[in-house]
């Protein structure tokens, strides 16, 4: 099966890089910066950090050229094994009722989870084994508890869940930055209670430190080492930045890794289960860094109505029009109904997708995790195809920084 590529996208990734937009270089060996900013969309944005009372500093991302405002909330949940089916159901039914009250948010533009594995350094479990053991313990148990931390980390990975929440200003005020960033994070108390049931474990919002740590080791793998050992040496945001990226057709170098990036072009068809995208998400040894992204831009109550009523009527019509019709239209004609009635009794209608990236150490492994994700998208029924000359946007969307990519289209559609 060939793919087709619009002209217009190849036409416009050629000028680029004919203008040698491809190829990014930063530091002392740059004409642009001597700081190590970060690349493309996210060349300008800023970070401001708001105190809230309630949950200390929270970091503002703030992206000038689309004025958009993203604040993130790192998660630990609790993960399906050893709990019931009813406790899974209760999380199912607390996201789904949080999802439709991103409807009613004003100035959402987008949200979005993610789940980025990586594999697990053990700074985590020796730090913990450190700091709660006593040096007159018995000699046995001390020793135990060496072997468990020189063990334990070995084929085992860190899995990392964030929620990022993008605003816009509110229009027909003249607000500052600032001013914004303290609207944005008087909402937060809200939806960290309605996400609280979906999770069942705590939720912290990320201060500008935890943030720059993560754009940091998404760019430079290497270095996710020694920040999970120290994270005094986690840079502030003028400097989490690659010190050299280069993007190709379909790929994307920087620093020491080379990634791909998938985007869904048709969502799982039937039912969708509590445990379909597990193995999507679940660590690969294989990849460096995995990251996993479900972005949702939800429809106001009012664009949801003419939506699913206009969806019930294109559905009656096609299966109207043939004098037996497919099952295929039956089922989407009964989807539209029930879409119809649960959009009736206070459901919400939220566009999404999901992006995929696989990060590894050299081109020579892309073809490897080309493999492994599709097999994963395989398993959780997701049609993926790679973004296509728009790998650096792509990669950009995946971090906690608010990048939405239709803002940032460069073609008109």
């Amino acid at each position: 099966m060939r793919t087709v590529i619009p002209a217009s996208s190849t036409i416009a990734w050629w000028l680029a890089r004919a203008r040698r937009h491809h190829v990014y270089v930063s530091g002392v060996a740059s004409r642009v910066t001597a700081a190590h900013q970060l690349p493309g969309v996210l060349a300008r944005s800023e970070v401001y950090e708001v105190e809230t009372g309630r949950s200390g500093l929270v970091a503002v991302v703030v992206v000038p050229q689309s004025r958009h405002y993203t604040v993130t909330l790192r998660c630990a949940p609790e993960g399906m094994d050893l709990v019931d089916q009813a406790v899974i159901d209760a999380r199912v039914g607390h996201l789904a009722s949080w999802l439709a009250a991103l409807s009613r948010e004003p100035q959402l533009v987008q949200a979005q989870v993610t789940v980025e594995t990586t594999p697990d350094p053990g700074t985590r479990l020796a730090a913990e084994v450190t700091a709660t053991s006593r040096p007159d313990a018995p000699s046995l148990a001390l020793q135990v508890l060496d072997d468990v931390v020189r063990s334990y980390p070995a084929g085992s990975a860190a899995v990392d869940t964030r929620v990022s929440l993008t605003y816009t200003a509110p229009p027909g005020r003249s607000m500052s930055h600032e001013d914004v960033c303290r609207e944005v994070a008087a909402r937060l108390p809200h939806l960290h209670a309605g996400l609280t049931g979906a999770t069942g474990a705590g939720i912290v919002p990320m201060s500008a430190r935890s943030l720059a740590a993560v754009v940091r080791a998404a760019y430079d793998p290497d270095a996710a080492l020694d920040l999970a050992r120290d994270p005094q040496l986690t840079p502030d945001w003028t400097q989490p930045g690659p010190v050299a990226t280069r993007e190709s057709w379909d790929s994307y170098r920087h620093d020491s890794g080379v990634s791909r990036t998938w985007c869904m072009v048709e969502a799982p068809r039937g039912v969708v289960y509590s445990r379909l995208f597990a193995r999507l998400t679940d660590p690969d040894p294989q990849l460096l860094r995995k990251r996993v992204t479900m972005v949702y831009r939800p429809y106001s109550p009012a664009d949801a109505a003419r939506l699913v009523e206009a969806d019930k009527r294109d559905a009656r019509f096609m299966a109207a029009k043939k004098p037996r019709p497919s099952a295929r239209v039956l089922t989407d004609l009964a989807a539209a109904d029930q879409a119809a009635q649960e959009e009736a009794t206070g459901a919400g209608v939220v566009r999404f997708t999901v992006l995929v990236t696989a990060t590894v150490a050299d081109d020579t492994q892309l073809d490897e995790a080309t493999g492994i994700i599709r097999a994963r998208a395989g398993e959780a029924r997701l049609t993926i195809r790679p973004m296509y000359g728009c790998q650096a946007a792509g990669f950009a969307a995946g971090l906690p920084a608010g990048v939405v990519l239709p803002t940032h289209a460069t073609i008109p559609f």
